[in-house]
């Protein structure tokens, strides 16, 4: 699964979960499978920062990068 698709099937987890229609165990399920997800996406985007900077410092003067604030 790319990343682009394990963050929209977390997107579907999560619109299911702000929904009323999920029993208990349901959404214990769906919790615990978007909690997965959102840990695998973490650590290829982690994984995806270092290989730009393994890049960046293989060019380094080539350009330079500014930091990106995410929320």
């Amino acid at each position: 699964m790319t990343i682009e698709e394990a963050l929209a099937k977390l997107e579907g987890i999560t619109e299911r979960l702000e929904g009323d229609e999920l029993g208990l165990e349901e959404a214990i399920g769906l919790f615990d499978e978007g909690l997965e997800l959102a840990a695998s996406i973490k650590t290829r985007l982690e994984e995806a920062k270092i290989r730009v900077e393994q890049v960046v410092e293989k060019t380094k003067d080539a350009f330079s990068l500014e930091p990106l604030d995410l929320p």
